[in-house]
């Protein structure tokens, strides 16, 4: 049977010694019979609070833990770091076969303790633990970091993980089909390598802007989406940064932006679009919702000079002329709302008869002075939970 502790001993990089489950490895060893087990009991903690197998939370610690050495071979001669590396993974392709059933027969026989006592158990796995395969988790990924979210928000010169980000499907967007299809073609372009556009959806609120680019990002697996505050607009080189090497492809997304014409960020985001020495990475596409036509928050010209009026409006155009796609959103008439709510309450098995359903709806968005795409999901929302309450629908 496998020495844990000295497995635990050999193995040469110190961050795998100082992650908490190894060292409850090495004490499952103890010669204290009350150690190896608190010992074996945290193991089995962590792995449930985890949600993985051992075999899996190690590899997921090597592909962390020992990312800068695994990338060095991506990069660089495999040669010259690939037999320490093996090593390494060798020894925790050992600590990741075992098995409940070792601990457990180590820990009884050095205690004498009743066999019979039934202790908690956990999965081994099979998760391969090689060189290769962090290498190739590498190349697909770049970090757990990536791999494990899929939403982040630049501030302060860090990625900070949204932990609960909009599960919104294509399927959930009804009667755009125009703008949805024009921004998955181009977002499958830019997954393929192929040319496409910035993009700028402009329109109505709540007719479905961010949505269409949240939903098309959580169509595809490998696309992640960093939201740009207009905050951090003035950093988004160092944005370019954090994310050119990544092999992931990356929406940065700026969400209802506007500049007046004396903001700093306007002339900073035509560079950063075009023209600029240094160029947006071949795995980053920028896409930005507006409500204001052309971006910026007009004003009158004022001057009373015809030529210069034609400069100021020239200038106003320019950042949005930047984007190659540009798309609109606008609030549908009636007909086109109570379409929207009457395929959104299909889609939840919403069981009213239409002419009911349609009057409710109408009185709602009439309450609300909008009939936006937004509003009837709102509508919807609440029959659904009043139907399920048993609540009277008539105070809608």
């Amino acid at each position: 049977m496998m020495n844990v502790k000295l497995t635990v001993s050999s193995l040469m990089v110190s961050d795998y010694k100082n992650d908490e489950l190894i060292r409850c490895m090495y004490n499952t060893e103890s010669d204290d019979p009350d150690t190896a087990l608190s010992a074996y009991m945290r193991i089995c903690e962590i792995l449930y609070a985890s949600r993985q197998t051992l075999s899996g939370y190690i590899f997921t610690m090597a592909c962390d833990k020992g990312g800068t050495l695994f990338e060095s071979l991506i990069s660089d001669d495999r040669r010259e770091n690939e037999s320490v590396l093996k090593r390494e993974c060798d020894l925790l392709a050992s600590l990741a076969s075992v098995t409940s059933e070792d601990l457990i027969t180590r820990i009884q026989g050095k205690s004498g303790a009743d066999s019979e006592i039934e202790l908690p158990l956990f999965e081994t796995g099979s998760t391969v633990i090689s060189v290769d395969s962090v290498v190739s988790f590498h190349r697909k990924y770049g970090s757990v970091f990536f791999r494990d979210n899929k939403a982040f928000i630049y501030e302060n010169g860090r990625l900070l993980p949204v932990k609960r980000f909009d599960r919104i499907a294509l399927s959930d967007l009804k009667n755009y089909d125009t703008q949805m299809n024009a921004v998955i073609n181009n977002t499958r372009c830019f997954l393929g390598g192929q040319k496409h556009n910035n993009i700028l959806l402009y329109g109505d609120r709540g007719t479905g802007k961010s949505a269409t680019i949240k939903a098309v990002v959580n169509e595809y697996p490998e696309l992640r989406i960093v939201l740009v505050p207009k905050s951090s607009v003035m950093q988004l080189y160092d944005v370019y940064d954090l994310l050119g090497s990544v092999p992931l492809k990356f929406i940065l997304f700026m969400d209802d932006i506007s500049f007046s014409d004396s903001d700093p960020e306007f002339g900073f985001m035509k560079q950063a679009l075009e023209g600029s020495v240094s160029v947006l990475p071949d795995n980053c596409m920028i896409c930005a919702t507006t409500n204001r036509r052309h971006i910026i928050r007009e004003t009158a010209y004022g001057s009373g000079n015809e030529n210069h009026e034609a400069d100021a409006r020239d200038e106003i155009s320019s950042l949005a002329d930047r984007f190659g796609l540009y798309l609109t959103f606008f609030q549908p008439d009636k007909n086109g709302y109570l379409d929207i709510v009457r395929k959104i309450a299909g889609d939840r098995n919403i069981d009213i008869p239409d002419n009911r359903l349609s009057a409710l709806a109408e009185r709602f968005s009439l309450r609300k002075a909008n009939r936006s795409p937004r509003t009837a999901r709102q509508f919807c929302d609440m029959v659904e939970a009043r139907l399920a309450l048993g609540i009277d629908l008539e105070n809608i």
